[in-house]
């Protein structure tokens, strides 16, 4: 018999059914690709912190100097997140009459007091967080703090603190607030046609990504210094609309709706990838993760925290579909995923469920010390004879001694048929859970013109089963086709 190894698991999710990089793979979820040892192992579940005292979908987190992250819901509410990382306590902190809060950052001008800052459909609003007082509800907002020239056309005014000051998107132009207290409206204007939707700061540069007025197919970013006054670079990216932008080893944009992830340099625009099943990301839905790209995609066939990119310059840029929301996981779907932010070291998500006219809303957090179960599905694999139907007799999973409580099961599929069939054990059994085992073999005995194999992964706790690798035994006798 002739074997079919697998035995590295680097490379993610490949862009197509029956090729790509080494080590990847057509689909799975929940796994750990980027560990010193490449195995295929367990990642982290999520947890959700509150689902009972949020009431809108959280479209910002920031981080405050006080040490609490504060939530800016799309009805105007604002929580605080507290506490250890471990086990966060969210609190509601104010509401905001002028409803949906479509950006918010923390800034410290040269008086010396830090404020917060957030936007609605027609002003700006802060808060003096240099008190020190957490004590809820908020008493000492200015809910109208600037007014003049905000633009309602906006569906975001994202803020962020680049190059010494506090930059807003505006519609068509950027609000600028400088160090020196001094504050701008309209610094910046892109117009015709350009909705300002993205904000981030590269080395000196604050880079801007826009959507068209009129939804066309094209966005665009832009590179602006705030000693110029008008942009100082521009370039078209080929979907409908920049939704967000995130920097890491090399500036990434989300856009359009079909899960699009690309890199720009202002020179060229290149895709790098897509989420099987299309979706989208807001603006606030991106974080930086253990030097990773982290993106909340919502509007596809799997919604949930994606992440791009590599751990270390030898090993693949890989996209992987990391965490799964509790949601997800408990059968809900979720329609939106509001915003993501890395909190002491662990990942937070904010999510929104429909079902009917039902909604729910809630934060996620990264367990760091619970396992979630997890699932690999190969490529399609033809022996470069799809022609040729050939006898599968068997799988051999090669593991790390089997962890206590853990377990696996390997499915498989025949020339694309839609379900997933389990391969047995000697015993009949489905499920494999031999404490310190290092190796199981599957009986299969099919022939096939394509074959696919994937492994369920069931973690216990903080522990996980390791495979090493993967072995498919087929006949070398051949039967062809027709």
């Amino acid at each position: 018999m002739i074997p079919y190894i697998v035995k590295t698991f680097r490379g993610g999710i490949a862009d197509e059914s029956d090729k790509g990089v080494a080590g990847s793979f057509k689909h799975g979820y929940g796994l750990d690709i980027h560990s010193r040892d490449d195995v295929l192992k367990c990642g982290s579940t999520v947890a959700t912190i509150d689902s009972s005292t949020i009431t809108d979908l959280i479209q910002q987190f920031v981080a405050s100097a006080d040490g609490s992250v504060y939530a800016f819901g799309s009805a105007g509410s604002v929580y605080s997140i507290s506490g250890n990382a471990g086990d966060p306590a969210l609190n509601f902190v104010y509401s905001d009459e002028a409803g949906n809060i479509t950006g918010a950052r923390e800034f410290q001008a040269s008086d010396g007091i830090t404020y917060m800052y957030w936007a609605t459909a027609t002003q700006y609003s802060r808060r003096d967080m240099s008190t020190g007082e957490k004590a809820v509800p908020w008493t000492n907002v200015t809910a109208n703090w600037k007014t003049e020239k905000i633009s309602s056309a906006a569906a975001w005014h994202q803020m962020i603190n680049s190059q010494g000051a506090l930059v807003i998107g505006n519609g068509e132009g950027l609000s600028h607030f400088s160090f020196d207290s001094v504050f701008d409206p309209l610094k910046l204007n892109i117009r015709p046609g350009n909705l300002i939707k993205a904000l981030e700061e590269r080395d000196d540069y604050t880079i801007i990504g826009s959507e068209r007025w009129d939804n066309s197919e094209e966005g665009h970013i832009w590179s602006w210094i705030d000693t110029v006054t008008n942009w100082v670079q521009k370039k078209r990216i080929p979907v409908k609309g920049v939704n967000a932008i995130i920097t890491t080893e090399r500036m990434l944009i989300q856009g359009g709706d079909e899960g699009e992830i690309f890199f720009s340099d202002f020179v060229n625009a290149v895709p790098l990838h897509a989420i099987p099943g299309g979706g989208r990301v807001n603006p606030s839905g991106v974080a930086i993760d253990n030097d990773l790209a982290l993106f909340g995609f919502y509007g596809g066939t799997y919604p949930g925290l994606w992440s791009y990119g590599r751990r270390m310059k030898n090993r693949p840029d890989a996209l992987n579909y990391q965490y799964r929301l509790a949601p997800t996981v408990s059968g809900s779907s979720v329609s939106s995923i509001g915003a993501v932010m890395v909190f002491n070291g662990v990942p937070l998500a904010s999510w929104g469920t429909t079902d009917g006219s039902t909604s729910d809303y809630g934060v996620d957090i990264v367990s760091s010390t619970t396992l979630a179960n997890a699932t690999y599905e190969g490529l399609e694999f033809d022996a470069g004879s799809t022609h040729l139907k050939k006898d599968v007799e068997m799988i051999k999973a090669v593991t790390s001694p089997l962890a206590s409580g853990t377990s696996y099961s390997i499915k498989y599929k025949i020339d694309k048929e839609s379900a997933w069939r389990y391969a047995i054990l000697a015993g009949g059994d489905t499920s494999y859970s031999i404490t310190d085992s290092v190796e199981s073999e599957w009986g299969i005995g099919r022939p096939a013109l394509i074959y696919e194999k994937a492994i369920d992964l069931t973690a216990s706790g903080a522990s996980t089963p390791e495979i090493q690798s993967l072995v498919t035994y087929i006949s070398n006798e051949t039967i062809e086709h027709g």
